[in-house]
């Protein structure tokens, strides 16, 4: 199995290589993975290409690098991948977005997402419709998801926990991120701020948070009932 990954940025680049690694539990016979034109550079040092060259499953992950690009990198390069032997290419990018507020406002409204994901996805649908091309959204953010992971928090601060996030936060970890925050990094920044710190998504902020996950946070994530966009692209990628 051949899968291109485009992200539209380096948090989403760090969350899918993690991802990958920790459902191959980093066998490095099992499977082989390789990012491409990451920003900032010194990420390269991190998201290094790791596995066996000769191994079945093989992923690319390339960061685009912006949101407005994950689908035109897409349609730039999906033609090349599938003459190259690649069964799928994926893209991973926010619903949160300048372009979003443009058409629709500030309204966290459930049809106005759907709408904005619909559209898009049937534009990539005119270029190629044989479902090579998997489209795919974090609503509103990538962000959303870590906050579904809580538990991950008291990995960074042993202080924090589902009342520390309630009182210091205002997160209630019994809510579904995806259908409560309407700009998701902004309740992370929250929790950052809550223990003194800063997350301004520079990089050793991103893999100090994202490199703590594990596959058992993905499991539950999955299985949660939370974040039915997280569960979407894991079965995009990995199905």
């Amino acid at each position: 199995m051949k899968a291109a990954i485009y992200v539209e940025g380096i948090t989403e680049a760090a969350f899918v290589y993690q991802l990958i690694g920790e459902r191959y539990a980093w066998n490095w016979q099992a499977f082989r993975i390789e990012c491409l034109n990451l920003d900032p550079a010194d990420a390269k040092n991190d998201l290094r290409d790791y596995g066996d060259d000769n191994a079945q499953d093989y992923y690319l992950i390339y960061d685009s690098c912006s949101d407005n690009a994950v689908s035109s990198d897409i349609l730039s390069h999906f033609e090349k991948h599938r003459n190259n032997g690649f069964c799928k290419v994926v893209g991973l990018r926010d619903v949160y977005s300048e372009r979003f507020v443009d058409l629709y406002g500030r309204t966290f409204d459930g049809g106005n997402i759907n709408c904005f994901i619909s559209d898009m996805q049937q534009a990539i649908a005119l270029y190629d419709n044989t479902g090579f091309i998997h489209l795919q959204f974090a609503v509103m953010e990538t962000e959303a998801w870590l906050l579904a992971i809580s538990d991950v928090f008291n990995r960074i601060d042993n202080r924090v926990d589902a009342q520390w996030l309630m009182d210091k936060a205002k997160i209630d970890t019994a809510n579904d991120p995806e259908t409560t925050y309407f700009h998701p990094f902004s309740r992370l920044e929250a929790v950052y701020t809550s223990i003194s710190r800063t997350y301004s998504k520079h990089w050793d902020e991103i893999k100090e948070i994202i490199f703590k996950l594990t596959q058992s946070d993905f499991d539950m994530l999955y299985n949660s009932g939370k974040c039915q966009s997280f569960r979407d692209f894991s079965n995009a990628v990995f199905l």
